[in-house]
C-alpha cells in the first residue's frame, strides 16, 4: 500500500460525518445512481445487520469530503489512482480503499453501540433531540435529500445514525478514561533553535548525496568559522543566514529529532535561552552556527505534550477495542461477509480516460507525503475510531470532550 495516502486519507476520512460535513455538504459524492436495494442486508457485525442505505450514506458524505480535498492534490481521477493491492494480492484502487475503510467505520460504530451499557453511556433527551435537528437540516439540504433519495433512505435514518455516532462518542471516552495524561516538561520540551547549517555534502548529476573532500570541507569550515566571528561582533545571525543563502533558519525540535544530531543537542542544554554558540560545531549534515531562542518553547512543547497524550489516548483505545472484537475479526472477511454485488451498486467516482488514471497514480506519494501531517496520525487500516464519534458535535452537549481526543482515538487502526 501507498501509506501515505491511506494516512491522508484517513485523516478526511475522520471528519466526514462531523455536522458542518453533512449539513450543507456541497454535491453529492459519485455518479449519484440509485439503487432499489436500500433495505437489503449488507453485512452482519457483532449481531447488527446492516442495509445498502446506510452504508451508502456514510459512503456519499465519504465521496463529497474526499473529492473536496483530494482533487487539487491528485486531480480529478485520484479514484481509479492504485492503492498497490489487498491481502490476496488483487490490485485496489483508491475508490475500492475508501469502501472498505466505509464498512470499517460502521462496524466500529457497531462494536462502541454495543459496549454502552458497560460504558454506562446514553444519550439525554437534549442529546437526542439535537441529533434530531441535525438530521433535518441534512434532510432539508439539497445535497443531503439527494442521497437520502439515491437509497431510499429518510429522515429518520438520519437520526439513528446521528445518534449511534453520538452514542459511539460517549463511549471512546469511557474507552480512553484511564489514560495517564501526566506528561513532564522533560518529555515534553520542545526546543527552538535559529541557525546555520554549512553543508559538507554536495548531490551529483544522478541526484545522489555525496560528501565533499577533506580539502572541500575544510573551506566549508572556514567560511563557518568566519560567519560566526560576524554574529558575535553583533551581526543577527538572520542576516549571516541571508548572506549564506541559507533560508532554513528556525528549528523546532523534540528531544533526539534534531537535524544537528544528539551532541549537539547535549550542548545546547548547557546553554541559555539568546546565547550563540561559541564555536563552530561539526554535527550530521554538516557545520552548524546556532543561537538558542528557547531551549523550553512554551507553545511548542505545549503542543507536543497533547500530542503525546493522544498517541497515549490512542493506544489505550486500540488496546479496549482489539479485546472487544478479537474473536469478531478472527472470523471477519471482508470480501465474504460484505455482500459484494449489492455494495458495488454504490459508485463513489465518475468514469474518466484510463491516461488520466495513470497520471493521477503517478502523482499518489510525493503530494501525499507533503500534505501528511501529525493530525493524520495512524494508518487506518479498518479504522480510524468512530467517523463521527470523533468529530461530531451531534451528541449535543457532552461530546465536545471527546472531539477533543479525536486525532489519538480516531485514527486508531482498530481492524487492521
Amino acid at each position: 500500500m501507498k501509506h501515505n495516502t491511506k494516512r491522508l486519507a484517513a485523516a478526511a476520512l475522520t471528519a466526514v460525518l462531523a455536522v458542518g460535513a453533512m449539513t450543507g455538504c456541497g454535491t453529492s459524492g459519485g455518479q449519484g445512481e440509485v439503487t432499489q436495494n436500500g433495505n437489503e442486508t449488507l453485512f452482519t457485525y457483532d449481531g447488527v445487520d446492516v442495509t445498502l442505505k446506510k452504508a451508502w450514506i456514510y459512503g456519499k458524505m465519504t465521496a463529497a469530503q474526499y473529492e473536496s480535498s483530494y482533487s487539487s492534490y491528485f486531480g480529478e481521477n485520484f479514484w481509479t489512482m492504485s492503492m498497490g493491492t489487498d491481502d490476496e494480492g488483487n490490485t485496489m484502487t483508491f475508490e475500492d480503499y475508501a469502501k472498505e475503510q466505509v464498512i470499517a467505520r460502521i462496524k466500529q460504530i457497531i462494536v462502541l453501540n454495543n459496549h454502552a451499557e458497560e460504558a454506562g453511556a446514553s444519550l439525554i433527551e437534549d442529546e437526542q433531540t439535537q441529533c434530531e435537528e441535525y438530521a433535518a437540516a441534512f434532510a432539508e439540504d439539497t445535497s443531503g435529500a439527494a442521497i437520502l433519495a439515491e437509497c431510499g433512505a429518510t429522515e429518520d435514518d438520519m437520526v439513528e445514525i446521528y445518534e449511534e455516532n453520538a452514542l459511539a462518542a460517549k463511549v471512546q471516552e469511557y474507552m480512553i478514561k484511564d489514560t495517564d495524561t501526566n506528561v513532564s516538561d522533560d518529555e515534553a520540551r520542545e526546543t527552538t533553535i535559529t541557525r546555520v547549517v554549512f553543508a559538507t555534502t554536495t548531490t551529483d548529476d544522478e541526484g545522489n548525496t555525496v560528501d565533499m573532500s577533506d580539502e572541500e570541507k575544510a573551506q566549508v569550515l572556514a567560511t563557518a568559522q568566519s560567519a560566526l566571528a560576524k554574529v558575535q561582533a553583533g551581526t543577527d545571525i538572520a542576516d549571516v543566514a541571508e548572506e549564506q543563502e541559507y533560508t532554513n533558519t528556525t528549528e523546532t525540535f523534540a528531544a533526539g529529532e534534531s537535524e544537528e544530531g544528539e551532541e549537539f543537542e547535549q550542548l545546547l542544554a548547557t546553554m541559555n535561552d539568546g546565547d550563540i554558540t561559541q564555536e563552530v560545531q561539526e554535527c550530521d549534515n554538516g557545520y552548524v552556527i546556532a543561537r538558542l531562542d528557547a531551549y523550553t518553547d512554551a507553545d511548542a512543547t505545549e503542543s507536543n505534550r497533547q500530542s503525546i497524550i493522544e498517541e497515549r489516548q490512542q493506544t489505550k483505545f486500540t488496546e479496549v477495542y482489539d479485546g472487544w472484537t478479537a474473536d469478531l475479526e478472527a472470523e471477519w472477511n471482508y470480501d465474504e461477509d460484505v455482500n459484494q454485488e449489492l455494495w458495488a451498486e454504490l459508485v463513489l467516482h465518475e468514469d474518466t480516460a484510463a491516461e488520466s488514471t495513470t497520471a493521477a497514480g503517478a502523482a499518489d506519494t510525493t503530494a501525499a507525503s507533503e500534505t501528511t501531517t501529525a493530525a493524520a496520525t495512524t494508518e487506518a487500516g479498518a479504522a480510524d475510531t468512530t467517523t463521527a464519534a470523533a468529530t461530531t458535535e451531534a451528541g449535543a452537549a457532552d461530546t465536545t470532550a471527546a472531539a477533543d481526543t479525536t486525532t489519538a482515538a480516531a485514527t486508531t487502526a482498530a481492524g487492521n
